[in-house]
């Protein structure tokens, strides 16, 4: 059995059937209580961290499925995506599509090629990675450096069978985004051990614990790499992104909401903006590039 939790913080419209199957998260923090259909799911029930969804952000979801597994049914896979950003279940040219809005989702993303015999062919599922200098410099231009270091001190003191990954990953120009994933029910557990016992320590060290804790994706990356340096065979799958580029005015109030909650490092607080003024073709040439791994099983 597979499910993919898709990850909702507000009201949209929703992909739901068997398989796809929407979380909402943060939902301890909400106000409302009938913003929400009655059947989706919430990060508040059972076991759950939805109260820090602010800088958790998706793994609240994650760490909700981890706690309450059974409540999923006992899935053979488990996956994530989000609701604006979902894989693309057949080989594509580039990284990153996009769509304008929500018409004729399950046919935009291949749903119906989404099988298990598609799961059975690999090992686990990932974003096709985009290119950069290195993954450190991209982390730490965006945000700040002393926390990538901080993650890599943690992960040697905790995870010392990680710690060569862990260099090796954050040195690579092959960086993986979105915190998204098809993982085997063992690997997904062994994930969330690595994962959440990592950032429990980070929250508690960390000197930015009021931002988002963007160093997550991070997280994952070096959990996708240590799976692979294990002989793991990973499928690379394009992302479709929905929605349309923001106004200026929306650029401007997401740039002023990013200061005022100190979302994360300066470059990333003026994103909105940046994206506003860089060209559409632009962002496209750089979203869609991939990045090749040291893999010789890879499938993309």
């Amino acid at each position: 059995m597979i499910k993919i939790l898709i990850v909702h913080h507000k009201p949209t419209q929703l992909l739901k059937n068997d398989v796809f199957t929407p979380i909402r998260v943060g939902a301890a923090l909400s106000t409302e209580t009938n913003d929400f259909d009655d059947n989706v799911l919430s990060d508040a029930d059972g076991e759950n961290i939805s109260a820090k969804n602010p800088t958790y952000n998706e793994l609240t979801a994650i760490y909700w499925a981890y706690k309450n597994y059974e409540k999923l049914g006992d899935p053979d896979y488990l996956g994530l995506m989000h609701y604006r950003r979902f894989f693309i279940f057949e080989p594509r040219k580039y990284a990153y599509y996009e769509q304008k809005n929500f018409d004729n989702i399950e046919n935009a993303i291949k749903a119906n090629n989404l099988t298990e015999d598609l799961l059975d062919a690999c090992d686990f599922v990932a974003p096709m990675p985009n290119p950069r200098k290195s993954v450190y410099q991209s982390y730490s231009a965006s945000h700040h450096k002393e926390d990538i270091d901080l993650a890599l001190e943690i992960i040697s003191n905790k995870h010392p069978g990680f710690y060569d990954t862990a260099k090796e990953y954050v040195s690579s120009q092959a960086d993986f985004f979105y915190n998204m994933f098809i993982l085997k029910k063992s690997d997904f557990f062994d994930y969330c051990n690595f994962l959440f016992s990592v950032m429990e320590e980070y929250e508690q060290k960390t000197t930015h614990k009021s931002e988002r804790f963007f160093i997550s994706e991070i997280l994952t990356g070096i959990f996708f790499a240590h799976l692979i340096n294990n002989g793991k065979k990973p499928l690379l799958l394009p992302v479709l992104y929905i929605g349309k580029k923001p106004s200026f005015k929306q650029s401007v109030a997401e740039c002023k909401r990013n200061f005022k909650e100190n979302t994360s490092g300066f470059l990333f607080k003026i994103k909105p903006l940046i994206v506003f003024f860089t060209p559409n073709f632009i962002l496209l040439k750089r979203k869609r590039k991939t990045a090749k791994i040291k893999n010789k099983n890879a499938s993309v």
